[in-house]
């Protein structure tokens, strides 16, 4: 009786950690949930060029956010999805002084930041772009 007792206690204890630990792997596709919002944006091109501005981001569907930005000099438009807890877009300009597009990758930080790379098809090497929710968690 005794360790029957025990081996139940413990099968419950594994089936409770593995459902805590299902959830853990729900909670990281929720990462996306909270993306939607407007941030301040600050970054370095691949030419070496700093810039700011806005970024706002739209949810439009399941996994699939449209993204603008407004920063210095142009306004870009684009489209996002996330792969866990890494959002990756794709950008181009729709005014600005100078033609342009390319990708992006962030990684969402815990505070609701966004931090990553910001590529640009004239350019081999990446750019940094920082995105800073306007109302931080």
């Amino acid at each position: 009786p005794m360790m029957r007792r025990i081996t139940a206690t413990l099968t419950l204890l594994l089936v409770a950690l593995a459902v805590q630990g299902c959830a853990f792997v729900d909670n990281d596709t929720s990462v996306s949930d909270g993306v939607e919002g407007t941030y301040y944006v600050n970054g370095v091109d691949p030419g070496g060029t700093e810039y700011g501005g806005q970024l706002i981001i739209t949810r439009t569907g399941t996994n699939q956010y449209d993204m603008d930005w407004i920063v210095t000099g142009s306004i870009q438009s684009g489209s996002g999805r996330f792969n866990g807890d890494v959002l990756d877009a794709e950008w181009r300009t729709v005014e600005g002084f100078r033609e342009s597009s390319g990708t992006a990758r962030y990684e969402i930080q815990e505070d609701g930041s966004l931090i990553g790379e910001r590529f640009e098809s004239r350019f081999e090497e990446a750019g940094y772009e920082e995105a800073f929710p306007v109302q931080l968690k």
